[in-house]
């Protein structure tokens, strides 16, 4: 990635266009203004220059004096916003396992953001953003409010910070944030950050599974690894089964949509490129297997399910056919070595 123009993730710009529907703003003109138009904002693990968000948010706060354009944003912000790291904080055990994968892992959305976790007897979120970003301002309104959102839906519960400090002016009306955050916020500040008590970071995850966190954590690990954005197919499909794959894509139709070509044009370019659909998903399906067998507390049928295998016996015969071991054995030589 450019050091002068960082990458964001697509999602973060699909909800910036959803705000700016919500304000009765044309998309199609705001993405041509950008210079980017709608195939270039399907694929939600994507990434685009931080100028293009940076212009859009322009655009968007000049047509709309007077508004807090980054409270209105906190409408459309969820979990899935965040991409893999999404699915990652979703499954720490409390809020304050979450708030930390969240820091380790921020880059997989954009490293124009830098995140400073300090747990305490009080929580400290700092938030330092690239300058551009800082200019413009609300973006970090919805920064501050982030993981207010995103902790208030993790835990089912409408919780409130203790203190929210942002070091600008607000656009809108000032009492719209302690409506929002359900506290006074401090602008003008020397900095940007959320503090919480030590009772809101010990909120357990509702519907979390912590035990598939180690291997989230490895597979973020591999993402963070090399995270420049693949321009070729074969990159992006290996990227979104990575992603996607536990949660039920295994068909070459559906990768397609979620990359905003046809099946046929997607065949066709991995073809060019040496590859296959089905090459991908063995080799993606191989890699996560080994990641969750060295958990001894994932169970072997589990594994099977979050490979998209419906039944155990068709994910023992595939693994036979790569390893040619059973899980259960190349788990047992696994955890002697």
């Amino acid at each position: 990635m450019a050091r002068d123009d960082p990458q964001v993730l697509v999602a973060v710009l699909q909800m910036v266009l959803q705000t700016a529907a919500a304000l009765e703003l044309d998309r199609a003109q705001l993405l041509a203004a950008i210079g980017l138009d709608e195939a270039h904002v399907t694929d939600r693990d994507g990434y685009v220059p931080l100028s293009k968000l940076v212009r859009l948010g322009e655009q968007i706060a000049d047509a709309c004096p007077g508004v807090n354009v980054g409270l209105a944003a906190l409408d459309y912000v969820r979990p899935s916003t965040l991409g893999v790291l999404g699915y990652v904080v979703s499954h720490g055990a409390h809020l304050a396992d979450s708030l930390k994968a969240f820091a380790r892992y921020q880059n997989l959305v954009s490293p124009a953001v830098r995140w400073q976790v300090r747990l305490g007897a009080v929580a400290q979120i700092r938030i330092d953003a690239a300058p551009p970003l800082q200019r413009l301002a609300f973006p970090l309104e919805t920064q501050v409010g982030l993981w207010i959102a995103v902790g208030r839906s993790l835990t089912g519960r409408a919780w409130a910070p203790r203190r929210v400090q942002l070091c600008h002016q607000p656009r809108g009306p000032a009492e719209e944030f302690a409506e929002r955050f359900g506290c006074a916020v401090e602008f003008g500040a020397p900095v940007n950050q959320l503090d919480l008590p030590a009772e809101v970071v010990a909120l357990p995850i509702v519907g979390a599974r912590p035990e598939l966190q180690p291997s989230l954590a490895r597979l973020a690990e591999t993402l963070l690894e090399g995270n420049a954005t693949p321009d070729d197919h074969t990159g992006r499909v290996r990227a979104l089964l990575l992603e996607e794959l536990p949660r039920g894509l295994t068909s070459k139709d559906a990768a397609a949509r979620r990359l905003g070509i046809s099946a046929r044009t997607l065949a066709r370019r991995l073809h060019e490129e040496g590859a296959s659909f089905r090459e991908l998903l063995e080799d993606v399906r191989q890699t996560l297997a080994r990641a969750w067998l060295i958990d001894p507390d994932v169970a072997i049928h589990e594994v099977a399910y979050l490979l998209g295998y419906s039944e155990p016996s068709t994910f023992h015969r595939s693994f036979r056919r790569w390893t040619g071991q059973t899980p259960t054995a190349w788990r047992r030589q696994s955890a002697s070595t």
